[in-house]
């Protein structure tokens, strides 16, 4: 697992939370067309949002609420942002469960990343973890590169929109085999949480202010 090096100085911590509030919007619009969606409030992608625990690890999300199979270790449901139902809201309360986008075939984004490729995402922090948050890039178990998201999302203000993005490369050098990517976004943890995602994406023009190093 990579830990992010974006907490000292105390200064620049302040300054690099500062530029992920504001990207958001001051980024609007600076996208390359060749970027993939994997989530966004048009729901044009190709990857299926699905949710797991214990009971089952595969389970489609679908409609207004969905939790997870015979436990409420995860929810996710659709919330508003800037229109209807643009966004969801995924909800942990103690218990693995994870959060993810999948398709029904792998993905090779070793030439993507070769361009400088990163994952790009507008989130809000709803409720803070109390354990670890696992950011991962899946290339079918047991193989992934998992980011320790924990102190970031400890660290931020709740309850503001902000994007945050990471080199696919980050997720390389933690253990995932980009030329097998099953699923690009999972989240997981085992403690309660909550956060709200209204977009991600596979960029390689993620706005400077939204980068966060991984080493």
């Amino acid at each position: 697992m990579t830990n992010l090096n974006v907490f000292t100085p105390s200064k620049r911590f302040s300054s690099r939370i500062l530029g992920l509030l504001l990207t958001s919007l001051l980024s609007a619009g600076t996208f390359a067309g060749n970027d993939e969606i994997v989530f966004s409030a048009s729901g044009d992608s190709a990857w299926r949002l699905y949710l797991g625990s214990s009971s089952n690890w595969m389970v489609p999300v679908s409609g207004p609420l969905t939790t997870s199979y015979k436990s409420k270790v995860v929810t996710v449901s659709k919330i508003d942002n800037v229109a209807e139902a643009d966004a969801i809201q995924a909800a942990w309360k103690g218990g693995l469960g994870q959060v993810y986008w999948q398709e029904d075939n792998t993905r090779d984004l070793r030439s993507f990343s070769e361009q400088g490729g990163a994952l790009s995402m507008v989130i809000r922090i709803d409720k803070r973890p109390k354990k670890s948050v696992d950011l991962k890039m899946d290339c079918g178990y047991p193989c992934a590169g998992s980011l320790d998201m924990k102190k970031l999302f400890k660290s931020v203000p709740e309850d503001q929109w902000f994007r945050v993005s990471f080199k696919l490369s980050c997720f390389e050098e933690a253990g995932a085999n980009l030329g097998n990517i099953v699923s690009p976004m999972v989240v997981s943890t085992t403690g309660s949480f909550k956060m709200s995602i209204s977009e991600v994406r596979l960029t390689t023009n993620a706005p400077e202010e939204s980068m966060v190093a991984c080493n």
